[in-house]
């Protein structure tokens, strides 16, 4: 039976190497995964499977179907653990369907077989295809009838066995490759010409040889090829010295030759420095002698001859005045040539597009990088260090490929951790080992480059911006550069513009603008050579300081903490130059976005460096500076230190009434007093602090004595009253418009609703936090809620989310260095990978969390982890070891007034009773814990009502848990 069938073949790239990788057994289970995934999506898109391999051959009754597969298929593929590449091929044409005998399905044949030209061109179309790569045919293409499918025409190819060339398009979509891929023995790209067909790689061009192989850059391709496939004939691919620029636009035209049946033509104007330097190169990259006429007219001349071309035009940043007199002209004189120009500046003429190059994504860093280590003959591999070392390198390479070249040359001498300790001398390692002496040789080399063709007022702005640290915006570029000195200085907002378009400073989003870490440290080399001057450009570290030691404190958390690197590098400036009110000023900043970033040591550590500044502080920085100090070491865990920081904080405060610090630094001293178990003082600092906040209509103060005062309810068990402080809690910060207070609020909520069992409440309230938390890039609040989410999962017997949210929580507290944190994570992490059959490992969550515990001076941490350290060993028949455990846990944990961590470890103490064979002990530790059940108040789904049921169930007990 004849039919029209959409065919898809699919072929997972480098199949075998991976089965050498992982061994037969291990690949059979991921094959066995691979086609039960690839099979659902067959049966989602309704197709119908023929024959299996390394892929599939697959019929579809649509295009459309067909090719929504293909995408699902890529996606799949890309989302696994350690993702796999395949290729994909689209023909749409007849097939006849032959249906084979029960006998030979029996012997192993598909149900029916496959004829007709059709299904050699599907598989010559997979043939060319390039990993990630979906190819179609144009009869595939016409079959979409209309579907919004983004499909680009690669060109004509001829196939071994195919009489006629077969126009392919690639799908284009982010990350895969949409440019043509290179010919095989079973085909090749062509092109008409007058003669006829002819293979593309006859086209006539005047490209570089290819000395090695081109990394990633997948999307800027696929984004230069649709700006030429959409009208444009000028595309200025822009960007700074080193970025790759000229091997892009190498990359495209050779991609493009088959689409260039005039040809592709390099033109390296690197050597030219006025117009005649600029024909003299186009001439030579064109291959046209000149003579006696205008030599602008007779390459205009020359291009318009060779209708479709591209003609690239390499480095004209230093010549771009004579753009108009010469590219101008030959835009008009050869309409249908394209050109492709590499700069470091824009242009500036009618119909140009501009492409800004970025730097490499971090894997393609990393893998060229691995590549030219590979080509420099370095055999030996690269140790955990060398490993840890690699992402980390790049970043302080830019990821600029020019860096990673000449890097990667001195592998030989240098593993990666070597390099990375060695970047502080950056301009003396990345030099080429050649001796070159031209301007790409040195990343030195290329900025100087750079540099002398600025302006003097560029160059005195561009060596200012180097004082920022981690960007910037217009603001604080106004109130940092200098341009006093210049006879009719500029608005600084036109300078910027002009470095941005000069490729030396690049937009950041947002309104925000940045350097490249070579680049910064560069234009400091050029800052610092005026030192001892007059200069206004001196004057940028003091400038810088006082801007950001002026902001309001909130605005450090602003636009995710953007500024963090400025306000530390602003308070260590501050203080080194003596100027206190600035020094505690910018502290305050950098605190208010290092408590939502992290790492709190960097907090302890300014706090330090200010303090040392001088010997005695008036009380109204002192208490400012001790209420930060005090902070920043409660989050470090350093408990001690941090309650004599904030008793000095609030005798300061008292002295300068400083009403906004004192009630602050009560709250968090409250806090400390609760953590170490000695709950009255805590409650009277909470209820002073509290009655400070409605007095001074300081709602942001009222929402963080609330929260206090409902912690320290929710230790005692109290859980309604719990509920009631959280709740007003929630009302303060939205009356305050903090959205920080109100995430907190929210995440706290569903805490106490998971104690209560009431998923259901507690899964939209934990949404809600993780939501805000991620919003302000609250990474505590963000670790906080990810934990508690973790114990809602394994709650609710979803050990694989519950591990992962635990796991991203731990990563979490260990980023910002949150001790409490980490300890909280660590126990529910222990209970978590107990469930999932690990008792080894929930072993060491569980010593963990009881060792920082014991750090804090936390007793009833201390209490809980061993209740449920206790029960792990009790489980596992370590019944004395076990009983010790419950033991001083329940003392604790009785000490501390905590009934409902107290009444798990009851229940725990049943269990381990049960299991030792005392049976009356087990009873009366149930019966103690039933009693504490019906004291709080939880229901039967939470942690507790769970617990009971369970162990009532293993002594046998008919008594309801609650």
């Amino acid at each position: 039976m004849r039919e029209v069938f959409a065919l898809v073949y699919t072929d997972v790239v480098d199949s075998t190497r991976l089965n050498v990788r992982y061994g037969d057994d291990a690949m059979a289970a991921l094959w066995a995964e691979h086609d039960r995934h690839a099979r659902a999506l067959v049966r989602q898109w309704r197709g119908r499977e023929v024959g299996r391999s390394d892929g599939f051959l697959l019929l579809f009754a649509s295009a459309v179907d067909a090719l929504d597969f293909a995408q699902a298929y890529h996606a799949l593929l890309a989302g696994l653990c350690e993702p796999w590449q395949a290729r994909v091929g689209v023909h749409v044409g007849v097939v006849t369907l032959r249906e084979n005998t029960e006998d030979d399905r029996a012997q192993g044949a598909t149900p029916f077989e496959v004829d007709g030209v059709a299904l050699p061109t599907a598989a010559r179309i997979l043939s060319v295809a390039r990993g990630g790569q979906t190819l179609l045919s144009h009869a595939a293409v016409q079959a979409l009838q209309g579907a919004q499918r983004p499909c680009r025409s690669i060109g004509h190819w001829q196939f071994k066995g195919l009489p006629e060339p077969v126009e392919l398009y690639a799908v284009v979509a982010e990350g895969a490759p949409a440019a043509p891929p290179e010919d095989s023995a079973k085909g090749y790209r062509v092109v008409r010409g007058a003669g006829g067909w002819k293979p593309a790689r006859e086209v006539a061009h005047s490209l570089p040889a290819v000395r090695d192989s081109f990394v990633g850059r997948e999307d800027a391709l696929n984004r230069l090829a649709g700006h030429f496939e959409q009208g444009a004939r000028l595309v200025t691919l822009a960007g700074p010295g080193g970025i790759g620029k000229t091997r892009l636009a190498q990359q495209h035209a050779r991609a493009w030759l088959g689409a260039l049946p005039g040809g592709a033509w390099f033109c390296d104007l690197s050597s030219a420095r006025d117009l005649d330097g600029v024909v003299n190169a186009v001439a030579q990259g064109l291959n046209v002698p000149l003579g006696r006429a205008d030599p602008v007219q007779q390459l205009g001349a020359a291009i318009s001859g060779r209708g479709e071309c591209l003609v690239v035009l390499d480095n004209l940043e230093q010549v771009v005045a004579h753009a108009p007199a010469t590219l101008g002209c030959w835009l008009d004189a050869a309409p249908e040539a394209r050109f492709l120009v590499t700069s470091r500046e824009v242009l500036g003429l009618p119909g140009e597009t501009v492409q800004w190059l970025q730097p490499l994504e971090p894997h393609d860093a990393v893998a060229m990088f691995r590549q030219r280590v590979a080509a420099a003959g370095v055999e030996r591999g690269f140790d955990a260090c060398d490993e840890a070392s690699l992402a980390p390198l790049m970043d302080l390479l830019d990821r600029l490929p020019l860096a990673i070249e000449l890097a990667a040359a001195r592998a030989r001498l240098m593993p990666p951790r070597m390099l990375l300790e060695r970047m502080r001398d950056r301009f003396d390692l990345l030099a080429a080992r050649s001796g070159r002496v031209d301007r790409q040789a040195t990343m030195r080399a290329t900025l100087d480059w750079s540099w002398a063709l600025l302006t003097p007022i560029e160059q005195s702005a561009l060596a200012q911006l180097s004082v920022f640290e981690g960007g910037f915006d217009l603001a604080a570029a106004e109130a940092v550069v200098d341009l006093s000195g210049f006879r009719f200085p500029p608005e600084v907002v036109n300078v910027v513009q002009a470095l941005v378009e000069k490729s030396l400073v690049r937009l950041a989003g947002a309104g925000r603008f940045g350097l490249l870490v070579a680049v910064q440290e560069y234009a400091a080399e050029r800052r610092r050579a005026f030192d001892g001057t007059a200069n206004p450009v001196t004057g940028a570290l003091d400038r810088h300081a006082a801007h950001y030691a002026g902001l309001q404190a909130r605005a450090g958390a602003a636009g995710l903490c953007a500024d963090l690197d400025n306000l530390v590098a602003a308070t260590r400036r501050a203080a080194a130059s003596g100027r206190s009110d600035s020094a505690v000023g910018a502290l305050q900043g950098a605190w208010a976005a290092l408590k939502l970033r992290g790492p709190f040591r960097v907090g302890v550590e300014l706090a330090s460096t200010v303090r040392a500044a001088q010997p005695a502080w008036p009380a109204p920085l002192a208490c400012r500076l001790d209420w930060t100090a005090g902070w920043a070491l409660k989050a470090c865990g350093r408990v001690d230190e941090a309650a004599l920081a904030l008793a000095s904080a609030i005798v300061h405060a008292q002295a300068a009434g400083d009403r906004y610090c004192e009630g602050h630094a009560l709250s968090l001293l409250g806090e400390l007093h609760v953590n170490a178990g000695r709950i009255d003082e805590g409650r009277l600092a909470q209820t002073r602090s509290h009655e400070m906040a409605l007095a001074e209509g300081d709602a942001a103060l009222e929402a963080q004595s609330l929260t206090a005062l409902g912690n320290l309810h929710w230790r005692l068990g109290e859980l309604d009253d719990t509920l009631r402080c959280h709740a007003a809690a929630l009302d303060a910060a939205r009356r305050a418009g903090d959205r920080r207070w109100e995430g907190g609020a929210l995440g706290n909520l569903g805490l106490v609703h998971i104690d209560l069992g009431r998923a259901a409440e507690a899964l939209v309230c934990c949404t809600q936090a993780l939501q805000i938390a991620r919003e302000l890039g609250d990474r505590q609040w963000e670790g906080n809620t990810l934990s508690n989410l973790g114990l809602l999962h394994q709650l609710q017997h979803r050990h694989a989310e519950a591990t992962a949210a635990l796991e991203a929580a731990l990563r979490c507290a260990r980023e910002i260095g949150h001790v409490r944190l980490e300890g909280v994570v660590r126990l529910n992490l222990g209970i978590a990978v107990e469930a999932g059959g690990r008792p080894a490992e929930a072993l060491g969550h569980f010593e963990a969390a009881l060792q920082v515990a014991r750090s804090l001076g936390d007793r009833r941490s201390e209490g809980q982890a061993l209740g449920y350290l206790g029960g792990l060993h009790g489980r596992q028949g370590r019944h004395d070891a076990a009983l010790g455990c419950l033991r001083d846990g329940q003392a604790l944990l009785e000490q501390s007034a905590d009934r409902l961590s107290l009444a798990l470890v009851r229940c725990t103490q049943a269990e381990c009773r049960h299991r030792a064979g005392d049976a009356e002990a087990a009873r009366a530790a149930l019966h103690a814990a039933r009693a504490l059940a019906t004291e709080i108040g939880v229901e039967p789904d939470s942690e507790l009502g769970r617990s009971l049921t369970q162990v009532e169930e293993l002594l046998g007990e008919a008594e309801p848990a609650l």
